[in-house]
């Protein structure tokens, strides 16, 4: 453990969360809101004495609701100046203050600013972190960390963690993501998410106690939304990024949006050249005996990749409560590399008797797509709102690897290749419909229907006997179909204090392997959620939903893949699905959140030895379920607005507790851990055009399933100058080059001890060039649901 980098997080912690006392004496406070009685947080907020108008007696910035406090105030008059980007300075009330009064001004009136710009963007400050009790919406359209792409920028979003693979986790459980409220296929999202700007990215909904309306198979969402200009006219920008590490990195595109009265028109277009090299290092021990066998072996990949990035679509507003969309993206993958591994044969604690050289060159080629058409209708005055979309996405890989080896005694085994071929077609239709009734009642209800047909050929080839021929017994070619359709229910009231939230979502499940096996399941998942709200400032949440974690379809197939010739990965069609039941209970204090989280899983994923080979050195592996597992955390989100130019988002797991049990190899394991990861993001307003954003994170050690990982921590940190109708910005990435992912496993007569790293010290430099003549657009109408408005933007 890093010590002094844990030191580093406690000072911050105990500096930000800690609050001397002040004395009270007269005090004035109110609320700022716009002209349509939302309230507009960090307006800048001055008082003024009325006997000296150029004197300013104390400023401040208005909280995440726009209320604001002045205290220890003297006798006498006073009155209130407040400003907010794009809106019209207003003035308050002569305040007339007695000794140790307590002042509570009107709410005060702020009205938007109609004007003609060049590429202007009219919106008062919002907070960087806003808590909507069910989730938290993450501000970045004005971050400097907004550079590269959706994944990039999820790094520093608090409670969510990438894995050494990017796999994305929201307060660990595992995440949906939507874009613009629309679902991404599982089996593309990183694909998708990686041809997202960082730039163009307005918001981030986490979602973290989601209904039942979301899919049976994730216990949180992330709700990516995308910069949506209300203005007329021809907008657009060019961006360009560059990172620098051992290899580089470099980004280059393009967004035009035409907006006219009803129509609304965008295209992107975008390409990425990433060099990349990461470097996997592992011990293993084969048995058990005073003098076990050990297996060292280092392996280097290195990725030349170019990708090529496509996105078009409109949208027609039909009428006030009707708007019709349509959406293509695409993704096209061209990437070469070669993959060396170096195993060395020994017995442990004594010299290496022999070695083996591999070299596997590869090539891919692949694609994916996305197809979408939606519909929107909200009726009579809000009450009612239907939704519907339809999605097809088409997704191929043509993956080829040789392997070359050599041993040191300079004999050369076999080569063998493998031609991996993939073709998945996935197709989604969803209907959701909302009906409010009288007295605060409110029904959502839908239907989704999801099938995906997935071809997958593995064609394995040795030249044993001289010539290259096909080696059945490693060669597959499967075909997996399946299907699910899902309806659900959700029942809720709000009350004056309190809301109840019950849902009920079924799903019924038909797979097949074609010449294996069928699968037929239908299974209820219900959800519940309890909100009291004691006052604007504190609240509690009570929530319960079941999930269910689907194994991946490449999983299913039995297929074999060699890493080298002594670790080799299988199919397991025996997986069956992982079900969690996920209880929350979280608080609202003022400013600080706190959820306490429990988890109970069955059947949970792992991926461990299945069998060994002492006399060749060979381990095969699968993913396999283990029994029981729990996990327990208690998470923290406490923004502060320390001054007029300094803001701190600080957030984590400040205590965590995991456990797991299961069979591998026929016998009998658990492991447990404590844990803790915290993460600190700082940015300091240094001037209208100079923002600087430093984020700082440290995860400590812990298990998961039945495997030990260690700790890791680091620091990130970006530069946002506004300049030339733009913005520029200056980054780097694992500053402190500490991104070292160890884990280890125990399974007696094996035993492992892996380190993984990446080309992740990265400088980066980027620039996004706006340009276009926009007039403000005509404000529309309020139907008297304004979360419904927010969908239809």
């Amino acid at each position: 453990m890093n010590y002094k980098l844990l030191s580093f997080f406690i000072n911050l912690v105990t500096i930000f969360i800690i609050h001397p006392a002040t004395a009270q004496q007269a005090q004035i406070s109110g609320t700022i809101i716009d002209e349509k009685g939302q309230p507009l947080p960090f307006s800048a907020v001055a008082l003024f004495s009325a006997s000296d108008e150029t004197k300013i007696v104390s400023n401040t910035l208005s909280d995440t609701e726009g209320k604001y406090q002045f205290t220890q105030l003297h006798e006498g008059h006073y009155y209130i100046k407040i400003s907010a980007l794009g809106y019209t300075p207003t003035r308050s009330p002569l305040i007339i203050l007695d000794p140790g009064a307590k002042y509570a001004a009107i709410p005060l009136v702020m009205n938007s600013t109609p004007t003609n710009l060049n590429v202007v963007e009219i919106a008062g400050k919002k907070a960087t972190i806003e808590n909507k009790g069910d989730r938290f919406v993450v501000n970045t359209e004005k971050s400097a960390l907004a550079a590269g792409n959706a994944i990039d920028l999820l790094k520093s979003t608090p409670f969510v963690s990438l894995s050494a693979s990017n796999e994305i986790r929201l307060q660990g459980k595992k995440t949906m993501f939507l874009v613009d409220g629309k679902p991404l296929p599982a089996s593309s999202m990183q694909e998708i998410l990686q041809m997202i700007p960082a730039g163009n990215i307005s918001s981030i909904e986490l979602i973290t106690n989601p209904s039942s309306k979301y899919d049976a198979a994730y216990g949180a969402v992330i709700n990516i939304i995308t910069r949506k200009k209300e203005l007329e006219g021809t907008t657009g920008n060019l961006r360009a990024d560059a990172a620098q590490g051992k290899y580089g990195n470099y980004n280059f595109n393009g967004r035009l949006t035409y907006k006219k009265k009803s129509i609304t028109l965008f295209s992107m277009a975008g390409y990425n050249k990433g060099d990349q090299q990461s470097f996997n290092g592992s011990d293993r021990v084969l048995d058990n005996s005073e003098k076990p066998d050990l297996l060292q072996e280092d392996i280097t990949r290195t990725f030349h990749q170019h990708f090529y990035n496509l996105q078009t679509g409109g949208e027609w507003t039909i009428n006030n409560s009707q708007t019709l969309g349509v959406l293509a993206t695409g993704r096209i993958i061209r990437s070469k590399g070669d993959f060396i591994s170096d195993n060395r044969f020994s017995k442990e604690n004594s010299r290496v008797d022999s070695a083996l050289y591999t070299r596997s060159p590869f090539e891919n080629k692949g694609s994916i797509f996305n197809y979408n058409i939606n519909y929107h209708l909200l009726a009579d005055s809000g009450k009612n709102d239907l939704a519907v979309l339809a999605t097809f996405t088409p997704y191929k890989s043509d993956f080829k690897q040789t392997f070359y080896s050599e041993l040191n005694d300079g004999r050369t085994p076999p080569v063998y290749k493998n031609t991996n071929h993939t073709d998945i077609q996935i197709y989604i239709a969803q209907v959701d419909y909302t009906h409010k009734f009288s007295r605060h009642w409110l029904l959502d209800a839908g239907l989704k229907y999801q099938n995906t047909n997935s071809r997958n050929s593995i064609l394995y080839e040795d030249n044993r006997n001289g010539d290259f021929a096909v080696v059945p017994e490693y060669s597959s070619d499967n075909h997996l179909k399946e299907s699910i359709a899902a309806g659900y229910a959700i029942l809720s009231k709000n009350w004056s204090s309190t809301t109840l939230q019950m849902g009920l979502r079924a799903e019924n499940t038909d797979a097949s392997y074609v010449g294996y096996f069928n699968q037929h399941a239908i299974k209820l998942f219900p959800s519940l959620s309890y909100e009291y709200k004691i006052s604007d400032q504190y609240s509690l949440t009570l929530s319960y939903k079941k999930t269910i974690n689907r194994a991946p379809y490449n999983e299913l197939v039995p297929y074999t893949i060699f890493v080298n010739q002594n670790t080799v990965f299988r199919g397991n069609p025996s997986l069956q699905p992982q079900y969690d039941n996920i209880l929350t209970l979280s608080t609202r204090l003022h400013q600080l959140s706190i959820a306490f989280i429990y988890t109970l899983s069955k059947n949970m994923f792992g991926q461990f030895p299945i069998a060994q080979d002492f006399n060749t050195k060979t381990t095969w592996f699968a993913l396999q379920n283990l029994n029981d597992a729990q996990d327990f955390h208690i998470d923290l989100l406490y923004p502060l607005q320390i001054t007029r130019w300094w803001s701190a988002q600080n957030s984590g797991s400040i205590f965590g507790y995991t456990k797991a049990n299961g069979f591998v190899m026929d016998k009998s394991f658990t492991l447990s851990s404590n844990w803790v990861n915290l993460k600190t993001d700082q940015t300091f307003d240094i001037s209208k055009r100079l923002k600087l954003e430093i984020i700082g994170y440290y995860n400590s050690k812990m298990t998961s399933e039945l495997t030990s990982l260690g700790s890791y921590g680091n620091i990130d940190a970006s530069l946002l100058i506004n300049v030339l109708n733009g913005q520029l910005r200056i980054g780097g990435d694992d500053i402190l080059k500490r991104n070292v992912y160890w884990s280890g496993q125990d399974f007696g007569v094996y035993r492992s001890s892996k380190d993984r790293y990446m080309d992740s010290r990265r400088l980066s430099i980027g620039y996004t060039y706006n340009f276009g003549r926009t007039k403000i657009a005509t404000p529309g109408r309020k139907l008297g649901n304004n979360d419904a408005l927010q969908r239809i933007q």
